[in-house]
């Protein structure tokens, strides 16, 4: 959903540049991270003034955005002014995924619906805000929370997910080994399911031979 920049610049959207900036600069002041060291909503606040300040004042931007927004009007949409995005905001999704996850039968889980869940759990706009705000305890939890619902994946599955998460944690770091050790255990595990048929029907036939010289 298309954010509405001229409400949380707090002007009216016929606004000319001078009372855009102007409003920028109060609001700036207002909710600037240095202001706020220990909270999280006011540096998402700040970073989404600074997001609607920036398009409003580029006029290539601008006009794009206009676009959307007329387009969005036009076919009956709502603008979005949703909560700005933190860390903690995304590990309350996570532990509500966990949760969901407990409830259901192993068996029956859309391994692909799932990974497509957690794809949109850590997007891009998400690994930005955990990589600005850094809380170290919320990745850790955050990694080991998608680690375990994605215990069910298949080799290519897991693939796709390190490679997300290779986004989110950086070489060395203990999120960053538990990632590989879990992609590496699926890897095993292809090369186990991959032959574990040929084998089965390897023994199989060995036994029927038996049984058939055992009879003569």
């Amino acid at each position: 959903m298309l954010k509405d920049y001229y409400r949380i610049l707090e002007v009216a959207p016929h606004a000319t540049e001078m009372e855009i900036k102007k409003s920028f600069r109060r609001l700036a002041m207002l909710y600037h991270p240095d202001k706020h060291t220990e909270d999280n909503i006011a540096g998402a606040h700040y970073r989404e003034i600074q997001e609607a300040y920036d398009t409003l004042i580029d006029p290539y931007k601008k006009e794009a955005y206009l676009q959307q927004r007329w387009y969005q009007k036009s076919i009956g949409k709502k603008m979005s002014w949703s909560t700005p995005l933190t860390s903690s905001m995304i590990l309350r999704d996570a532990l509500s995924l966990e949760k969901y996850i407990s409830t259901l039968d192993p068996f029956r889980i859309d391994q692909e619906g799932l990974l497509q869940y957690i794809q949109q759990l850590i997007s891009d706009e998400a690994i930005h805000i955990l990589h600005i705000e850094q809380e170290r305890e919320i990745l850790s939890t955050i990694s080991a929370i998608i680690l375990k619902s994605a215990k069910g994946f298949s080799f290519l599955q897991a693939e796709r997910l390190n490679k997300l998460l290779e986004k989110l944690f950086a070489e060395g770091t203990a999120e960053r080994r538990a990632c590989n050790e879990y992609l590496e255990a699926k890897r095993k595990q292809a090369i186990r399911d991959k032959w574990k048929i040929p084998l089965i029907l390897m023994l199989t036939i060995l036994l029927c031979i038996i049984i058939y010289l055992a009879g003569k």
